[in-house]
């Protein structure tokens, strides 16, 4: 019977970083699907993700962004890699590059990208524009997201001491992992940090804050070695970090409904404006 290799060591030898072989296969691997949805009528392909970033691990995908057919996602087998063509549409795109939820990834995504096809310059307009990017021309509209998010998560937190109060620990565990999975990603458009790639994103996040954040997040997610409980207070207290941090993009109604949700967690109300 083959010996089962556990750990970090053994998901290293299953999914060991790609050689430039293995490279140079995923790249003809794109090329050849690129010319597979040439043929359906596509206007541009683009690789993107860790392949074109030239991080990729053996079993990682292959990621395609496709233009001109229909919007959905294609999963396919292309020996030895799974090709993941997401069709998109081009105005849609664009508006990625500008919208708070989607700017973190979708800027430094499109500034690596390779387009393989692109006849009619799609591809390279929509890099051109990712190349561009300042966060200062969406500055408000990002504090508006931020804040908001924050009075959306209130409701969270308010079902989690809810469901801790009730016993009812499955019901809290999701709340407290849809706290510790989101708040990442409020605090870090606050910040105007990008992220390269979404399954990094958490790690490299809560290293760029650090401190007090940093340490609620890892109890929120289960990393200290504390106990269930822990971890829920965790995410508690990762509710009032952030909400810390982002208290100037709140309105006086946004600042009132955090502070409830803070009161009902247990937890210390914002300081006033200048305390």
């Amino acid at each position: 019977m083959p010996q089962v290799l556990r750990g970090a060591q053994g998901h290293r030898q299953r999914n060991p970083p790609a050689t430039g072989a293995e490279r140079r296969q995923a790249r003809e691997i794109a090329r050849a699907a690129a010319r597979e949805y040439r043929g359906r009528g596509a206007t541009a392909v683009v690789l993107g993700g860790s392949w074109a970033r030239g991080d990729a691990h053996r079993a990682s995908d292959v990621d395609l962004w496709v233009f001109g057919l229909p919007a959905g996602k294609d999963v396919l087998w292309r020996p030895p890699f799974m090709v993941v063509a997401d069709r998109r549409r081009a105005p849609e795109e664009l508006r990625r590059l500008r919208d708070p939820p989607e700017i973190g990834g979708s800027v430094p995504g499109w500034r690596i990208s390779v387009p393989l096809y692109d006849p009619r310059g799609v591809a390279r307009r929509l890099k051109r524009t990712a190349r561009a990017f300042r966060w200062e021309r969406v500055a408000r509209r990002c504090d508006r997201w931020v804040a908001r998010q924050m009075v959306g998560w209130a409701e969270e937190v308010v079902k989690l001491v809810r469901a801790l109060a009730s016993g009812d620990r499955v019901t809290a565990a999701v709340q407290r992992n849809l706290l510790a999975d989101s708040l990442a990603f409020v605090i870090a458009i606050h910040r105007r940090t990008f992220w390269d790639s979404e399954n990094r994103s958490w790690e490299r996040i809560g290293r760029s804050v650090g401190g007090r954040w940093r340490a609620a997040q890892r109890r929120a997610l289960g990393l200290a070695p504390a106990g269930f409980d822990a971890s829920c207070d965790g995410a508690l207290d990762l509710y009032r970090a952030t909400a810390l941090e982002v208290r100037s993009t709140f309105r006086p109604e946004e600042r009132a409904i955090v502070d409830f949700a803070l009161r009902v967690a247990g937890r210390a109300s914002l300081p006033r404006d200048g305390a």
